[in-house]
């Protein structure tokens, strides 16, 4: 791996991988729903659509095009912590993707004319949000983050949406749209010195600013652990889709390879305790699993699933029990064993491919300023041991009750029982006692 600093401030990282023809090349840009006022939620999002609408030099239908004759596809994506511009192509053509990319970040004229239109593409987006699932994950946030921008929906809120003008984004790109901000990474079938010298053609015109985004809010803004937050969105469902959420490490926390272990041992797949448990034992639930956010200011531990509503509590009391489970005793060697060795093998196998070693360089510029080898995750997800995993589900219990989030046919009741059941909860036998008879539960 190589990194080169422009004297723009502009980034350049390379990964040659051997014995390939493509290459795939990102820009990622350090912002995000982080760094929106409440005016401006969902710009990040909107901006994003907005660069392919054309430059003065190319149509929209022509980046599309000169991306297809390279053999390969142009895309974008925005996330809580950044939003990142990506093509795969063949090597032959890594200048005209540059060429491209830099075009579109550097010179996008947002037409006025293609605005309303992308308007009415990211509402579209936002009313497929409004799926179960979606909406659970959405409103468990905003119950964890009350007062962050980092609780907002990724794609926006329509009240704020609709009112937004083109010089609304235009400002909010010249403010983070700076080659500080900024950071091209490729890898597969690429030689540095020809990389940073077509980075420095393509984005010749990039923009330096001293100003930088403004950060997220941390912790400080996280539900308040002595009382049960609960927050639901009844709909005429089958189902109740749930979501739990504590607080967690953030992403560039030493902590997190022990978090990884945990959600895996927890509910990482049919081998963990709340699907062999809440599944395959109680069938309580038909699927659900569980999962580590991680983001620059903070992170969350996440627990999902769906159940039927007169086995809500059961479920949820199901969840409880087993995260407590887990700080009372480590996970049998074995289990342990598996879950990070598993780890280990996702990482190593996902590495072969081009764009997933052009993400992790761009992530890991992102957070801790330099590269991480392969070598050294896969070493510190072996040095986790169960009695680590076991401290850091203490240290999630402890932080507080979790927040929750329903989303389907719940009613008055249904939401006392469960804020009642959270706000009890507390490790004691006659609580857990209390616990286990509720899961005991029979239809």
């Amino acid at each position: 791996m190589e990194r080169t600093a422009l004297d723009t401030g502009l980034r350049v990282l390379s990964h040659p991988m051997q014995g390939v023809r493509s290459v795939s090349v990102g820009v990622l840009v350090d912002v995000g729903p982080k760094d929106e006022r409440p005016t401006e939620t969902g710009y990040s999002h909107l901006v994003e659509h907005m660069l392919f609408q054309g430059t003065p030099t190319r149509s929209a239908k022509e980046i599309a095009e000169l991306m297809e004759v390279g053999g390969g596809a142009i895309g974008a994506f925005t996330a809580r912590d950044y939003t990142v511009y990506h093509a795969t192509v063949l090597d032959d053509y890594l200048p005209f993707a540059l060429d491209v990319l830099g075009d579109m970040l550097t010179s996008s004229t947002i037409p006025q004319e293609a605005l309303q239109t992308q308007l009415n593409v990211v509402l579209n987006e936002i009313s497929g949000r409004e799926s179960p699932v979606q909406r659970v994950n959405d409103l468990v946030k905003q119950a964890l983050w009350p007062d962050s921008p980092m609780s907002k929906p990724i794609a926006g809120l329509p009240e704020t949406l609709s009112t937004t003008t083109r010089s609304d984004l235009l400002r909010f790109m010249q403010k983070h749209y700076v080659a500080e901000n900024m950071v091209v990474v490729a890898a597969g079938s690429v030689a540095h010195a020809s990389l940073r010298a077509q980075v420095n053609d393509a984005f010749h015109n990039l923009r330096t600013a001293a100003q930088t985004a403004e950060q997220a809010p941390n912790g400080a803004n996280l539900c308040d652990s002595r009382s049960a937050v609960v927050i639901a969105d009844p709909r005429d469902l089958q189902q109740v889709y749930f979501a739990l959420a504590w607080p967690a490490p953030p992403y560039q926390s030493e902590e997190r390879y022990t978090w990884h272990v945990l959600t895996t041992l927890l509910g990482g797949g049919p081998t963990s305790q709340l699907y062999r448990t809440l599944r395959e034992e109680k069938g309580l639930v038909y699927q659900i699993g569980a999962s580590y956010h991680a983001y620059r200011s903070g992170g969350t531990l996440i627990v999902e699933g769906a159940t039927r509503p007169a086995t809500l509590v059961p479920t949820l009391a199901g969840v409880l029990l087993e995260l407590f489970g887990m700080t009372q005793g480590s996970a049998d060697l074995d289990r342990h064993f598996r879950a990070v060795q598993s780890l280990v093998s996702q990482h190593l196998i996902s590495g072969d491919s081009a764009y997933v070693r052009m993400s992790r360089l761009a992530l890991q510029e992102l957070y801790f300023g330099r590269t991480l080898p392969s070598a050294e995750i896969s070493k510190g997800l072996e040095a986790q041991t169960p009695d680590k995993v076991q401290q850091a589900a203490q240290q999630c219990l402890q932080a507080g009750l979790p927040c929750i989030a329903l989303v389907g046919p719940v009613n008055d009741p249904m939401l006392t029982e469960v804020g009642g059941m959270l706000t009890d909860f507390g490790g004691t036998p006659e609580l857990i006692n209390k616990l286990e008879s509720t899961v005991s539960y029979s239809p």
